[in-house]
């Protein structure tokens, strides 16, 4: 491959770097398309296959966070994840993660209630506090590109508050993305997030959750072995994961039957689904706009049970 200048060739060229091989190793560099915030380029070397993610716009935290949480994942020995391979330092050009090339199958019903089974299984993963497990995480991270507040609580229902629907409901009502209705109605929501989400998250106890998970965020292996990615790791209540799950769609029903018979949630899940689809909503809500602000707030009226 030719040396160029442009961010795929230098993302591809430090990658190689890093790992002991240069350009005369590369064979390949596809791009792959599908993400809305980084690039992808399937690369081939005579190493073998990998994916290397980059991004011109960030600087080389915001991959170190995703590997971060990948290695958190992976740790809890339940559910698989894309293996990191090297990523990029304060001293790269372009932002750059390169990972295991993972060749993708079809996803059969097998496959789903494996990932039912798994989810359950890393949700009783209490995370790095062990028995003594808090909410929340060792430092912020990011949600897509979006900066996420964590720290450790002992209260989720106010973790939930505080780090998660109120920042956001500031900065869309500052930029006019929120009006002062919807922003009242989710303020209600979440003034009252200890009635709705306490005492299931007490019950339950702190869950180590992927924190991002739609399906675009899951692929399966040619095996059919499910495969989380892209993750938004911290340790809350499991009802997260699966309340982002039902809201973009895309899972299989086996999904769901495998997880309930592995994990049954506790009652009220349904009307405890709202509340946690709040946080997806405003993070979309302040990425895309479009109606996802009035989906908050219609989030925000059905956990207040109207």
């Amino acid at each position: 491959m030719e040396p160029s200048r442009g961010p795929t060739a230098i993302a591809v060229q430090s990658a190689c770097r890093a790992i002991g091989l240069d350009s005369a190793d590369v064979l390949g560099a596809r791009p792959i398309g599908g993400g809305c915030i980084n690039q992808g380029t399937a690369l081939r070397t005579t190493r073998g296959d990998f994916f290397l993610k980059w991004n011109r716009q960030a600087d080389h935290r915001f991959f170190g966070v995703e590997s971060e949480g990948l290695a958190a994942l992976a740790a809890s020995g339940s559910v698989r994840v894309p293996s990191v391979i090297a990523a990029s330092g304060p001293g790269d050009e372009v932002a750059w993660l390169l990972l295991e090339w993972i060749e993708e199958g079809r996803p059969g019903r097998t496959g789903w209630m494996r990932l039912g089974r798994e989810l359950a299984k890393l949700h009783r993963d209490p995370g790095p506090g062990g028995p003594d497990a808090r909410f929340g995480w060792s430092g912020d991270n990011l949600i897509g590109s979006l900066p996420q507040p964590n720290g450790w609580s002992d209260d989720w229902a106010g973790f939930w508050a505080e780090r998660r629907v109120r920042p956001l409901v500031r900065e869309l009502r500052d930029r006019g993305a929120l009006s002062a209705a919807q922003a009242n109605i989710v303020e209600a929501a979440a003034e009252r997030a200890g009635q709705l989400l306490g005492p299931a998250a007490t019950a339950d106890g702190p869950s180590l959750l992927h924190g991002d998970l739609w399906s675009g965020n899951v692929l399966f292996a040619r095996s059919g072995a499910p495969v989380l990615i892209d993750p938004a790791v911290y340790v809350g209540h499991r009802e997260v994961d699966l309340a982002m799950a039902d809201l973009f769609g895309g899972f299989s029903g086996a999904f769901r039957e495998a997880y309930d018979d592995a994990w049954p949630l506790q009652s009220g899940h349904l009307r405890r689904r709202p509340a946690y689809q709040l946080y997806p909503l405003l993070v979309h809500a302040r990425l895309f706009g479009g109606g996802y602000a009035a989906s908050a707030a219609a989030a925000a009226r059905a956990a207040l049970g109207g």
